[in-house]
Formats: C-alpha cells, structure tokens, sequence
C-alpha cells in the first residue's frame, strides 16, 4: 500500500513522536511512505536566507527505527514570519497533489489543520482518495494566540467534517471532535502505541548514570519532556526541599528543554538544588529508555488546562513500559484511558499530595514493585505497537476497499 503522512510540524527537529514511529513501522511492514511536513522550526542561514519555493525531498529517511525508510518530501516557502506559512499553504496544494498522484497514493493520514489541512480534504475528494484524520491533540488550543486559535477551531470543524475517519487517542478526545462537528459513526478509538522491545525494564543505565553523577542505587525521579509553562515542574521543584528532607538520597532528573527552561533554573538556584535538580537538555531518543531505567519512579505534574485536559502524553506510556511506576496529575484524557494504579498510576489531586505520595511511593518498594508490574501488563494489553499497527493497517485496507 502507498500511503501519505501529512503534518505541519518540522520533521526532522521535532522530537520523534508518533507521527514517526507509525510511519516507520509501517514501511518496516512493506507498505511505502510518504510523508509531507512543514519546517516549522526554520531559521535563516544568514542575512540573505529568504527561503526557496522549490520542494526538497529526503528518501529513506528513518529517526525512529534504523532501517526504516519514509520519504520525506518537503514543499519550500519564504522565510519572513508572517509569509512563511501562507506561502507553505500554496506550496503544499500542489505538492500534496503531486505526490498523490505521481506516487499512486492508496490513502492519507493527515495530523494537520491549520497549514495544509483544508488542501489535503479538498484534493482527496477531487482525486477520490481516503483520508484519515488522527487526532492527539486539540489544535485551537496549541495556537500562540486567541485570533489564531479562533481560526484553527473554526478550521478544525471544516476539516474533521470532510475526513472519511478520525482516530483518537483518546474518549475525551473522541467527545471533543463529535462535538466541533465529526459525525459519530465516523470517529474511532486507537490508542498511543508503545515500542515493548525498545522501551522495557532491566536496560544498563550505568554509563547514563556516570554521566550525570548518579550511583546505580540512586533514588532518582525522572520527568521526559519537553519543558512547557503547563509542566507544573516548577511548583514541584518548590516542594521538592520537603521531599529532600525525609529521603536525603533523592534526586530529581528532569530529561529534556523547551521554553520553561530558564524560569525552572532560576528557581533552582534560589533554592540551592543545584546538586538535587538535573536538567539534561534534549537527548536522542534512543537513550531514553535508559533515563527511564534510571528512575526510581517517574511523574507527570502537568496543570490541567485546556491544552492538558484530554490529552494521554506519551512519555506515560514509556514510563509504563519501563515498569516505572508514574505520579501523576488526574487528566481527564488519561483518568478515561487509565483509571488508577491497576494501569502503574497514582493520580494526586494537588503538587502537596504529589510530593507526599512520591515520598510515600518511595518508602514502599513492595508498592513500586506491584504497580510496576501491573503498568507493564496494561501496557502490553492495551498499547503494544504489534497491536496498535495491526489496528491501523485493518483500518486502512478497510478505508481503501470502501472507497
């Protein structure tokens, strides 16, 4: 089968994330890949950088899994914020429609609405190709500002009401696009997948731990991710002294970087946690079954907002696979999918019960343990890639026979 990824994020400096891993699996599988991005992360070269309108193309491209191969193919526009996507918007049209026709393209995955959302419904149904729409986030809600997020919702409706199929990560999700206007009958649940063979427990951690200081036995908490204001890492570093005070051992290692990053180092130096407080920067993402290794248990703080409150991140699912039991905020979008410690998670209420029950949690390793074990069997049940790309190549041969 020929099939083609639509994004509108920058495919080679994002974070490897799902949009990878499934492209990947799936050429790994046979099926041939394409995938259209938009270099969303762009800086000028120099002074006199103001971009191109012709398309690069990037073949046996793999981030994810070596010997993976996506052909990445990635339309041009002007570097001059404000043009630069709406130049995308027209380069995209007709490269999207190149490729869907020079390629033979059996169907589209799109994650996009804004960029290049609107060209891809409406080309799929001139040239009769299916079209699915995965949903993991809620994209008016990802908009730097409220004009533009007034827009994105207003597109989102257009585009989940043209998409042949939606798939969600989530029932709080599945609710929100029947609500913006997909019909129900065409929204379906398929959950975050999760490599099992790559992320697992047992993994050596010693030249990690060497690296950053830290003993094999070291009681360590870890949080991968990147540093957004919705963290909640920094009310968790204010309680973390406390936490310091019953468990002296205790560190707290906090994998990766994004734009809280100055304000978390500020905070930790007015509070002398240079030496408890680790912040790595971003790291490959093949090391970060390692730093999951390396924790004791793991956490997620986030604010529930409205960008947080449906959503099921997938550093859960990697703290999970890992038998690492999690502390976390009570999303909704994670409470619909995991309701508690049957699934490895304690859910708190507040950043005070999160530190006394990460104390508590710490204490008990007869609790760590069980939760550990009952996280790596929802895991496997529920999340393994074997079975979510099982799911999704169901989902597409179906998709194609229909149409």
């Amino acid at each position: 089968m020929n099939i083609l990824f639509v994004h509108e994020i920058d495919w080679l400096r994002k974070v490897v994330f799902e949009i990878h891993t499934l492209s990947e699996l799936l050429s790994l599988n046979k099926h041939r890949v394409y995938a259209i991005d938009y270099e969303s992360m762009w800086i000028k070269d120099n002074l006199f950088d103001f971009g191109t309108l012709r398309t690069k193309t990037i073949n046996n491209l793999s981030r994810a899994y070596p010997g993976a191969s996506v052909s990445l193919i990635r339309p041009g526009f002007i570097k001059i914020p404000g043009l630069s996507r709406l130049t995308a918007a027209f380069t995209h049209y007709s490269e999207i429609r190149r490729t869907i026709i020079d390629k033979k393209i059996d169907a589209v995955i799109l994650y996009s609405v804004p960029t290049n959302g609107l060209q891809t419904i409406r080309l799929v149904k001139k040239l009769g190709i299916p079209v699915i729409f995965r949903s993991i986030d809620i994209l008016n809600q990802l908009a730097p500002s409220p004009i533009l997020a007034f827009v994105t919702r207003l597109l989102e409706k257009k585009v989940y009401s043209n998409v042949d199929l939606i798939l969600t990560i989530s029932p709080k999700l599945s609710e929100y696009v029947i609500g913006i206007g997909a019909r129900e009958e065409k929204v379906k649940l398929l959950p975050l997948g999760i490599d099992t063979n790559q992320f697992k427990p047992g993994i050596d951690t010693t030249e990690l731990c060497r690296k950053w200081g830290l003993s094999n036995e070291a009681t360590v908490i870890v949080f991968i991710g990147t540093l957004f204001d919705f963290s909640g890492l920094d009310d968790f570093i204010r309680r973390f002294s406390g936490i310091i005070k019953q468990i002296p051992e205790v560190k707290l290692l906090i994998v990766g970087d994004g734009p809280q990053r100055p304000s978390l180092e500020r905070i930790i130096s007015e509070l002398n946690l240079r030496e408890r407080v680790l912040i790595t920067g971003f790291q490959p993402y093949e090391t970060m079954p390692q730093y999951i290794n390396m924790a004791t248990l793991c956490i997620n703080p986030f604010r529930i907002t409205d960008i947080t409150r449906d959503i099921f991140p997938t550093k859960i699912l990697q703290y999970l696979a890992c038998g690492r039991p999690v502390i976390a905020t009570p999303l909704p979008g994670m409470t619909a999918l995991a309701p508690g410690e049957n699934q490895g998670i304690v859910y708190t209420d507040n950043l005070d019960e999160m530190a006394s029950s990460t104390v508590s949690l710490i204490k008990s390793p007869e609790r760590r343990n069980r939760l550990g074990r009952a996280a790596m069997n929802y895991v496997k049940q529920t999340h393994s890639y074997d079975r979510i790309v099982a799911q999704l190549e169901a989902t597409l041969i179906e998709i194609t026979r229909e149409g």
